[in-house]
């Protein structure tokens, strides 16, 4: 479904818009735009890559900040969201992901853009940075792991015995931080992390673990912020920036707080330094 406005008679851009894109035979990925730029201006792109376990709902409170000043693309990795399930037995692969966002770069006749992630989406921008300098107008990787977790191991073992939102439920304090509300936890489980197929869950992170981007984040060359907490039990300050400091054009943000989503739990701060940083480049 695409909406359109009128000023004084002329259809102008695109305000909200919504679709599936095949990627490869039997896989679609449910992607939107939220563009609220000035229709006679032309203004870059940002495809924003949300985390494991989610869906492109993540960054809802997001888009007001970027949308008025930018082309908005979110999409639902495959496997989650609207998208595509895929089975157990799928093997992910790095370059599978990064081929979904060339794909969906090319749908959208992106030369040049500006990508955000968050979480594993975080670890896939820094990823895709590397790959594809020549495409990648600047990032921004909200609490990226560039290590598979140590904790996978137990969450298999709640997903596969007591179901995906007792799972949500169970670590959603540790993703929200000590602040948190039940009423916060509720919707994150019953409208994104609990929605997401049981296969695709158990498929990834069977795939995860095996993850070590440390060298991979060094190959970055364009211009990158990197946003952490200062109190997550999930990482700490130091160990991101061991290999932070050693990116080229790369800053670092540390939020106080002691959520290891920080782009869930503190939005308001993230987008803010997102569009500071955005205007610099």
């Amino acid at each position: 479904m695409v909406q359109n406005c009128k000023i004084v008679g002329c259809e102008c851009a695109i305000v909200m818009s919504h679709e599936l894109i095949e990627v490869s035979p039997g896989v679609n990925l449910f992607c939107q735009v939220d563009d609220f730029t000035d229709p006679w201006i032309d203004k870059p792109t940002i495809i924003m890559v949300h985390g494991f376990a989610e869906s492109s709902l993540a960054w809802y409170s997001w888009v007001p900040f970027l949308a008025r000043n930018y082309r908005v693309i979110r999409f639902d990795m495959r496997g989650y969201g609207q998208s595509t399930p895929m089975s157990e037995d799928f093997i992910w692969t790095m370059d599978c992901l990064l081929d979904d966002i060339s794909a969906i770069a090319s749908h959208y006749g992106l030369d040049r853009f500006h990508l955000i992630g968050a979480k594993s989406g975080g670890s896939l921008v820094l990823q895709y940075a590397a790959k594809f300098p020549e495409k990648i107008i600047s990032i921004i990787s909200v609490t990226p792991p560039v290590v598979g977790a140590k904790a996978v191991p137990n969450w298999l073992k709640k997903i596969r015995e007591e179901g995906v939102k007792a799972w949500a439920k169970a670590t959603m304090p540790g993703r929200l931080g000590s602040g948190v509300t039940e009423k916060e936890i509720d919707w994150w489980v019953e409208h994104v992390q609990g929605l997401t197929p049981k296969s695709t869950l158990i498929g990834y992170l069977n795939w995860v673990p095996k993850l070590d981007l440390r060298e991979e984040v060094l190959k970055v060359i364009c211009p990158t912020l990197i946003i952490t907490t200062s109190g997550s039990g999930l990482r700490t300050v130091q160990s991101v920036k061991e290999w932070q400091t050693q990116m080229h054009q790369s800053s670092l943000l540390v939020i106080e707080g002691d959520a290891w989503h920080a782009a869930a739990a503190y939005p308001d701060q993230c987008a803010e330094a997102a569009k500071d940083f955005l205007k610099q480049h």
